[in-house]
């Protein structure tokens, strides 16, 4: 049982609301027409969210009140392709919530791992016509579950390097001004059956908040161990309305101490109790910026018409929103979308577009109209697309840099690249038809490149595919590669399989250093291949057009109709973009074999280099000071029979010399390093530093 309202201490850490009005939080769950959870998920919801009363939507008072639902202010929705989400906006405890063990961004890990089993993680079946908002997983054992959690924790733990700050500190200091979002999980495990409140997007902010509180991960999914308080070891609260409160009291207990101030006496006994005051006084000071934080819960799911319900799509497609930060809202008020518009009006007024282009790049025609076979369909889009926001010829270039107002094509900032990224996608999602193509997941060129132009080689999808595939290695080969993984990057981005560098994922290295990692094998050219021809089908579909059910050999990317995703039975996802490839369709296709690793990253290369300067100068300082101390140490010894020629002496200075010379040379390369304008991105971390591990929470 909770504490008494008149024993519990008041102070900045909030307790759950009473269970009167956690009953009407049930009631308004059942009652609003927006939620679908059920009334067990929404009971485990209603633990999370404090102040309940304003978000209720009521008619009535005292014992004649009548809860009618949430209000409209505190439920947002969220349009996803595979349909609707609701989230409820509230406050959150900072000791609420855990972390999303089947993140989209570490599944593969977990699928690759030998260690650790792959449970089985479903949408919940719908009923009455309601698709439930809520996943579920099985598992044979705790132990099973708990061995999961323990590898995701290391991955998340591992993928902590990428990072340039340590945010659990910027926690502790600054609070948490992001909003986290979570979503119900029910965890089938042997014969038990419990809810947990995930986190969607928020998964290392819920795990360093909870080190703050002095808990681990576990607590979220499995339960707070009793031993926390004073019970017996190795038996769990499941159920947060057992134990918040008598946590939330220690913490208020304690919250106006310094811990300094706390003295541990001499006596046994007394130490004991003052090193756990002690402790607990500890715990406040270092959790009080995040004793209350701004949550969502998403506690609804409408599909869209015609589609298959697909709670875990629609969730995955706004996790891969909230990391990859693209232009995804494409309206009529959208920055990039305008800038986008604009581009295409003045090429269509100088005559460098058709009607027909600029009716496509405007969304008034689907872009299938481009071409009567859909391969070329797409590489028309594409190279159309190309042609207005990197133009290569002289006039176009000045045409569009007055349309951005942008500066001389030698004053270009990676801001300008990104910019044109934007814009680059915001076209390609309006000629597609609200296609879902993020920035930040496209193989946008380097602002050097933006400078220039994007050139195209001109041939055909049929001859690029020709002489991609031809056996003797060659320039022209090599060309039609690159192309053809230039082509084939939409079909790849909307088919959620091909991903940049972002926010924990394990792989840093940047979208264009992947393709070219893919255009050097043979699988991966199929894979462009049939991308194009997956876009191909997303096109023709948008604009109408019946098609042929879709035959692949491979089936690697996953089937796309109208938005609807059908994964096949040998789905691709992000590990074909990590550190290996599939072996070669030619050899025995049973993915038992490692593959061909893939080269780092430009940037990774750099990023490893500077990290060695430091140890170089150390040593080169190192070696001298020791000849240095070499020839002082030699100085007294000089006499009879104990002297050096004027050959030898002359030698050894001329060596001197030469040290200096390389010194000079080096300040040479160091003045060209500060002066180049070359500017490669350098990502944070390298990708050796995502290793599969149980490390613990920090």
């Amino acid at each position: 049982m909770s504490p008494r309202r008149s024993d519990r201490p008041s102070g900045p850490f909030p307790y759950l609301d009473e269970p009167e009005w956690r009953a009407r939080f049930v009631q308004a769950g059942l009652a609003d027409p927006r939620c679908t959870l059920d009334e067990s998920a929404l009971e485990r919801v209603a633990t999370e969210i404090i102040n309940i009363k304003p978000l209720l939507d009521t008619q009535g008072r005292g014992n004649n009140m009548v809860v009618t639902g949430f209000k409209k202010t505190a439920v947002e929705p969220i349009e996803t392709e595979y349909g609707t989400l609701f989230q409820l906006l509230g406050k959150q405890s900072g000791l609420a919530g855990a972390i999303n063990q089947f993140n989209i961004r570490f599944a593969h890990d977990v699928a690759a791992s030998t260690e650790v089993a792959t449970p089985k993680v479903t949408s919940a079946k719908a009923e009455g016509g309601m698709q439930p908002a809520l996943m579920e997983a099985e598992f044979t054992s705790e132990e099973e579950l708990l061995k999961h959690l323990n590898f995701i924790e290391g991955r998340l733990t591992a993928a902590e390097k990428a990072r340039k700050y340590d945010l659990k500190e910027d926690l502790a200091v600054s609070g948490q001004s992001e909003r986290a979002t979570y979503h119900v999980v029910r965890y089938h495990v042997g014969d038990e059956v419990w809810d947990t409140v995930s986190a969607t997007a928020g998964s290392n902010r819920t795990r360093h908040r909870h080190t703050l509180f002095g808990i681990q991960a576990a607590a979220g999914l499995l339960g707070l161990n009793q031993s926390a308080l004073g019970g017996p070891s190795g038996q769990r609260w499941r159920n947060p309305a057992d134990w918040r409160d008598r946590y939330t009291t220690l913490l208020n207990k304690y919250a106006e101490f310094d811990p300094e101030d706390i003295e541990i006496p001499n006596d046994p006994d007394a130490a004991a109790e003052a090193q756990e005051a002690r402790q607990w006084a500890q715990l406040a000071a270092a959790a009080r910026q995040v004793a209350i934080t701004n949550v969502a819960i998403v506690i609804g799911f409408k599909p869209k018409a015609a589609t298959r319900p697909d709670f875990d799509a629609a969730l995955a497609s706004t996790n891969l929103r909230t990391h990859l930060r693209g232009p995804l809202d494409f309206t009529d008020t959208n920055q990039a979308m305008a800038a986008a518009r604009k581009l295409a009006d003045h090429a269509y007024n100088d005559n460098a577009i058709t009607e027909l282009q600029h009716s496509v790049l405007t969304g008034t025609t689907p872009a299938a109209e481009l071409h009567t076979d859909p391969r070329e369909a797409v590489a028309e889009l594409v190279r159309l697309v190309d042609q207005v926001v990197y133009p290569s010829d002289r006039k176009a270039l000045r045409r569009t840099t007055k349309v951005l107002v942008e500066p001389s094509p030698s004053q270009l900032r990676d801001k300008h690249a990104k910019t044109r990224g934007e814009i680059r996608s915001a076209l390609l999602t309006a000629a597609v038809g609200g296609v879902d193509l993020p920035a930040a997941a496209m193989d946008n060129p380097h602002r050097t490149t933006v400078s220039k132009g994007v050139s195209t080689t001109g041939l055909s999808v049929e001859q690029l595919i020709a002489a991609a595939t031809d056996s003797n290695p060659s320039t022209a080969r090599a060309a039609a590669r690159s192309e053809l993984g230039h082509l084939a990057v939409p079909g790849l981005v909307n088919g959620k399989v091909f991903l940049g560098p972002y926010g924990s994922t394990g792989d840093r290295r940047l979208t264009s250093t992947k393709l070219a990692a893919a255009a050097d094998t043979e699988d991966g050219v199929l894979l462009f291949i049939e991308a194009i021809d997956a876009f191909a089908r997303v096109m023709q579909l948008r604009a109408g057009r019946p098609v042929s059910a879709q035959s692949v050999p491979d089936g690697r990317l996953r089937r796309v109709d109208n938005g609807d995703f059908g994964t096949t039975n040998k789905p691709a996802d992000s590990e074909w973009f990590t550190g290996h490839w599939p072996v070669s369709s030619g050899s025995d296709d049973s993915n038992d074999e490692a593959g061909t690793p893939s080269a780092p990253s430009a940037g990774e290369q750099w990023a490893e280099q500077v990290k060695k300067t430091q140890g170089l100068m150390d040593l080169a300082r190192h070696g001298v000071n020791n000849v240095v101390n070499h020839f002082k140490a030699m100085e007294p010894l000089v006499g009879p029979d104990r002297e050096m020629t004027s050959g030898e002496r002359q030698g050894w200075q001329e060596q001197l010399d030469a040290m200096h010379d390389l010194v000079e040379q080096a300040g040479r390369y160091l003045r060209k390093l500060r002066n180049s304008t070359i500017g490669l991105e350098v990502t944070g971390g390298s990708v050796d530093d995502f290793v599969y591990g149980i490390g613990e929470s920090e």
